[in-house]
């Protein structure tokens, strides 16, 4: 049997240990009470349970006030006379956190009759965001071409010179470097080395929907380049858009990999944003994701990711924080403010031991 006081006493030990539970200290302490006898007295009584949980807050509700966009479209379009017209042919679309975008058409539009039509369309998310513009089709006749002329094929003749490339961009902390796949055709190496060549990615090839497609040219301009001592990274397309094909397709990128002398970066290239991006299905949010996924995988198995994009592309869809950024910007000097390694400057430069336009890239950093 215990006093009325020892009882109150005992309520005060549980408030304490409630108090001191999240410091660095025991999780209760003891606290002795002295007390005097007394006649009256009650049941011994259970303690007051401890181990109710602490209710979880409830986290603050996410609120979409950001309307989709337009990445792409096209207001001045063109159908020829019967042919199927797919508004999604002339508009790109995407939402910061919604992969389903709602289209509203208003308007109509007929290819069995020569004319013009007006569309106005609207996009909208799940939270009523909407933006809107418009389309003007004209559907028109088509007309015999003739026999036309010969075609000139490829040409080179207005590139600019590698050598050329490096003297405009001097320093003693830039390299030179070049990206190749199958559209350079059989290439040189050694040739490629001599004229000054400090870097090269390679193409492994190009995957959608989870099926890989290897670069016809990956294995022999991966064995020339290694042969030739010039270090490399290698790149895939890709327009997987689920995290299971992204980490699978991370996988196989190192296992090619090591096969070779790979010191540069796997790079994530997925830049189809500007026809019919919606049929993806993904959002700022979502895209994001797929290329941490990417990311992660390729750095649990040793390799270095990066991810490739224009810099309207970086100025709209990748993450600020993304660290190993790959550039496009066909410029002469680039204004993008982000943080980048490699800036591909070009897309028309001639190289020696390649009989092609070839892409010409800067590297600020230290090579291997």
């Amino acid at each position: 049997m215990k006093t009325k006081l020892l009882f109150g006493s005992l309520i005060l030990v549980l408030g304490i240990t409630a108090f001191t539970a999240c410091s660095d200290k025991p999780a209760y302490e003891t606290i002795r009470v002295e007390t005097r006898p007394t006649r009256e007295t009650v049941p011994e009584i259970s303690p007051v349970p401890t181990d109710t949980p602490t209710p979880t807050p409830e986290p603050t509700p996410v609120v979409d006030v950001t309307a989709p966009f337009f990445v792409n479209i096209n207001r001045d379009a063109w159908v020829a006379l019967n042919d199927e017209f797919d508004i999604n042919n002339y508009v790109s679309y995407i939402d910061d956190m919604d992969d389903e975008v709602e289209l509203i058409i208003d308007g109509s539009i007929t290819t069995a009759q020569v004319g013009s039509y007006p569309l106005d369309v609207t996009i909208v998310d799940n939270e009523g965001n909407s933006t809107s513009d418009y389309i003007n089709v004209t559907v028109y006749e088509p007309v015999d071409p003739g026999s036309g002329g010969d075609n000139p094929g490829t040409s080179t003749t207005n590139a600019t010179a590698f050598a050329d490339f490096m003297a405009a961009y001097p320093g003693d902390d830039v390299h030179y470097g070049i990206d190749v796949s199958k559209w350079q055709g059989a290439i040189d190496w050694q040739q490629v080395a001599d004229a000054g060549c400090e870097f090269a990615f390679i193409r492994a090839g190009w995957s959608s929907a989870g099926e890989f497609h290897e670069d016809e040219y990956f294995r022999t301009n991966m064995e020339g380049a290694n042969a030739a001592g010039i270090p490399v990274g290698i790149y895939v397309y890709t327009t997987d858009n689920t995290t299971e094909d992204v980490v699978a397709l991370a996988d196989l990128m190192c296992d090619l990999a090591s096969e070779y002398q790979v010191d540069l970066p796997i790079v994530f290239d997925w830049e189809n944003f500007f026809s019919n991006f919606q049929k993806y299905k993904l959002s700022i949010m979502s895209i994001n994701d797929l290329y941490d996924a990417f990311e992660e995988q390729i750095e649990s198995r040793g390799y270095t990711s990066m991810i490739y994009g224009s810099k309207f592309i970086y100025d709209i869809i990748w993450d600020d924080d993304i660290e190993n950024v790959w550039l496009a910007h066909y410029t002469s000097q680039t204004d993008y403010t982000g943080t980048y390694s490699y800036w591909q400057q070009s897309c028309t430069g001639s190289v020696p031991g390649i009989d092609a336009y070839v892409d010409m890239n800067l590297y600020y950093g230290q090579l291997p």
